[in-house]
């Protein structure tokens, strides 16, 4: 009678609680939002838990089938690397809108040459996968182990490529919250500027997974454990996906003077009638997926490219 091991559980429950995380934080961002609401960002957060979800998936499955199985451990090696990389850029393409969205003003993406230059970065990420395709490792040893992983020109150039990228978005970021003509500046900004705060917080904790998951690659020189691979790229794209969740959710810090709040003590004190049109500008935001970024700034875009000179009422 063939008994797991303990790593082959470990990883099996690890594969088993990010799916039941990715289903919860997806049912929390989905409720009660129609399809219209959800723009580009919001789609991208939407398409993150959902390939993390199918990661996960995946995973549980090759898990329990990974010894003593050639075909296994190939599928291993190829999920790891396709799916990886789909998590990747879509992590990449978020936090490229959200330099978009707190730089650009009344110009839209085709128009703005600091995305354009974001999205030609991403090509070179083409080439690695072809590379992660050419030097990856995929085979069983004679005690049934599989061994997965990435040979050292592979491996190498991601990590060196994830620390460029996610640096250069991070430095982007942070220009506008040091700039003192930032749109994330102003007495009535607080609120952009704290979620800004934690997309920038976010890029930094996606780096760090990141290069530690590849790290191990490199440590192990291409021959990880199947078993360990897929778990430790599981809690990977799982801790990403939620550190998008966290980024993208609502935070509880604001002050008792902060417009947000206002407009809701507002809302509760008086009648329906009365609600001023600011009011009625904040509730839809607040209640569908969640409070971003572009949500704030997304009035501030129609208002400048139409010509307005007035600062937008949040």
């Amino acid at each position: 009678m063939y008994t797991p091991d303990p790593e082959e559980s470990l990883s099996l429950f690890i594969s088993l609680a990010s799916i039941s995380a990715m289903s919860v934080l997806f049912g929390r961002k989905t409720a009660g939002t129609k399809l219209s609401t959800v723009n580009y960002a919001r789609g991208l957060v939407v398409s993150l838990y959902i390939i993390s979800w199918t990661f996960s998936l995946v995973a549980a499955m090759l898990v329990q089938t990974n010894n003593f199985n050639v075909v296994s451990c190939t599928m291993s090696v190829y999920m790891c690397i396709t799916l990886y990389a789909v998590s990747k850029i879509i992590i990449y393409l978020f936090l490229m809108e959200k330099v978009y969205v707190v730089t650009a003003v009344g110009t839209t993406r085709v128009n703005f040459m600091l995305y354009r230059i974001n999205l030609a970065l991403l090509v070179p990420y083409l080439g690695i996968f072809c590379l992660m395709l050419i030097y990856r490792v995929s085979e069983v040893t004679e005690d049934g182990e599989c061994k997965i992983g990435l040979l050292p020109p592979a491996s190498v150039t991601l990590i060196l490529y994830d620390i460029f990228i996610s640096s250069w978005l991070t430095l982007l970021f942070i220009r506008p919250l040091m700039s003192s003509t930032s749109l994330l500046q102003g007495p009535s900004k607080g609120k952009l500027r704290d979620v800004a705060r934690r997309t920038l917080m976010g890029s930094l904790i996606a780096l760090i997974l990141s290069t530690g998951n590849v790290f191990t690659l490199v440590l192990f020189k291409g021959y990880e454990r199947g078993l360990i691979c897929l778990a430790s790229c599981t809690v990977d794209v799982t801790l990403n996906a939620i550190t998008v969740h966290w980024v993208t959710s609502r935070g509880g810090g604001r002050s008792a003077n902060s417009p947000v709040e206002r407009s809701s003590g507002d809302r509760r004190q008086q009648p329906q009638t009365q609600m001023t049109q600011s009011e009625k500008q904040v509730a839809p935001l607040d209640s569908h997926i969640s409070v971003t970024v572009e949500s704030y700034v997304e009035q501030y875009h129609q208002q400048t490219s139409a010509g307005s000179s007035s600062a937008p009422s949040y």
